[in-house]
């Protein structure tokens, strides 16, 4: 007889891990928008500079979440199999590397911010606006990147509520900076845009600060002496590059593509930026949703996976690729719903901005779903079921043969309305997509066990690559 995986345990054990990351990211991004709420008075200029200088901290965020991926992949899977040493070395070598690469980061956003903020604009006053905010954020890169590597970590071993709350905090102290240094409250200077960087840098030391004095003094399978943390051979460091570089890659690629994307959108016009930046502020409180589904699928199926249950972790896969799109329904409707009376709380400079944050927001509603069933597959699925290769031939593909190349020629050369070119973007690279993602986890392929547990499925050939 066939056991029954998905049951009210099954589903109160993915909702505890899903809602709390989900509340977390949706306070994240709640702060993202309300610095652009903040900034938008300032102007069109001040607000498509903030557009376009975030789109550094997304790519920031981006890689981060591509060593953080590979390090959880590991995680999930060693937790697992219960092997406490692997853990805390896949955590040091992941601090390691990813620290390392922040540094980098952190002086090229302080030492060439006019270059890069070059890149996606050609417009002097956005590029002199937006290289204030850069220079001022890159102090806080460091800091960033490891809150986002703690938090990833210790989500991947059940430990949610550690995230959630600095999280929280790093959201409260952005919140009162801005608030304060913006446009200069409470006696404090108004620094516009040098404010609101200022007030994310100030969260996100606050944020490490709490997730250090964490990690050092409560009880979690991180805890240790800093030689167990560092103690991994060549063997080992071999092992981690060979699950995380392929997931690394996949990001980086991930994030250059998009970036593209932003370079045509902002070349549109100041208006049609500023529109398109309230836009997709908006449309991550949206995806802080699928990033709770996403997360608690790959730690539950790298779990099981990790501990030898196969056909138990491609049930819960199952589970976890239907919620998706039926997520998807529910939040579209919803937004078609409360798009305008949302937007008509902003205070844009132009109706046209209004009007093609509106435009993008109904798009979307009908569209959501079929944007991240592949999300839920490569990041929540096929990389904890221990495949993060595929994810990059997935991406290459549709991204760079497809959606690249439609988005430039329509952007660049045809030039139609706004609108038209924002749905070449999503339809370009997302339907294909999708039908790739579905039949090759159809095929059970990406089921591929890291540690040495004895798998318990009798059907074993099945599941195992």
């Amino acid at each position: 007889m066939r056991k029954k995986y998905i049951d009210k345990n099954f589903i109160k054990t993915a909702l505890s891990l899903a809602i709390p990351i989900a509340v977390q990211n949706l306070l994240t991004n709640c702060a993202t928008l309300i610095d652009t709420f903040m900034v938008m008075p300032l102007g069109n200029y001040s607000t498509s500079a903030l557009g376009v200088a975030t789109r550094f901290s997304f790519l920031l965020n981006v890689i981060c979440f591509g060593f953080a991926s590979g390090c959880a992949t590991l995680i999930a899977q060693y937790y697992g199999a219960k092997q406490g040493d692997n853990i805390k070395k896949t955590f040091g070598l992941t601090l390691a590397f990813s620290l390392t690469f922040s540094i980098v980061y952190a002086l090229c956003l302080a030492i060439i911010p006019s270059s890069l903020m070059h890149i996606f604009v050609d417009d002097p006053i956005t590029i002199e606006l937006g290289a204030k905010y850069l220079r001022t954020f890159s102090i806080g890169v460091p800091f960033l990147v490891f809150s986002q590597i703690s938090c990833i970590a210790l989500r991947s071993v059940e430990r949610v509520k550690i995230p959630f709350i600095s999280s929280a905090i790093a959201v409260a102290v952005n919140l009162f900076f801005n608030y304060c240094l913006i446009t200069g409250n409470l006696g404090f200077p108004a620094l516009e845009l040098t404010g609101a960087a200022l007030g994310s840098v100030l969260g996100f030391i606050c944020q490490a600060v709490f997730l250090i004095f964490v990690l050092i003094f409560s009880k979690t399978p991180f805890k240790a002496k800093v030689k167990e943390l560092f103690s991994f051979d060549k063997a080992f460091v071999k092992k981690y590059l060979k699950i995380s570089m392929p997931v690394l890659l996949n990001e980086i690629l991930w994030a250059v593509g998009t970036n593209v994307y932003v370079t045509v959108i902002a070349r549109q016009g100041a208006e049609n930026h500023a529109g398109y930046t309230l836009y997709e502020n908006i449309q991550q409180l949206l995806f802080v949703f699928f990033v709770g589904v996403c997360s608690a699928c790959s730690v539950m199926v790298g779990k099981s996976v990790g501990a030898g249950e196969h056909e138990k972790a491609y049930s819960q896969a199952k589970w976890f690729a239907v919620a998706t799109p039926v997520l998807g329904a529910i939040l579209g409707a919803l937004l078609i719903l409360v798009r305008n009376p949302l937007l008509s709380v902003f205070p844009f400079e132009t109706e046209g901005a209004r009007k093609v944050a509106s435009d993008c927001l109904l798009f979307y509603s009908f569209w959501i779903s079929m944007r991240n069933i592949p999300y839920t597959l490569v990041c929540g699925v096929f990389r904890a079921g221990g495949d993060t290769k595929s994810g990059v031939i997935i991406d290459l593909i549709n991204m760079y043969l497809i959606g690249i190349p439609a988005v430039l020629i329509t952007g660049l050369l045809i030039k139609p309305a706004f609108i038209v070119i924002i749905i070449v973007m999503f339809a370009g690279e997302d339907v294909i997509k999708s039908i790739m993602c579905i039949k090759y986890f159809l095929s059970k392929k990406w089921i591929k066990q890291l540690t040495n547990k004895v798998p318990k499925e009798i059907e074993t050939d099945k599941f195992i690559n």
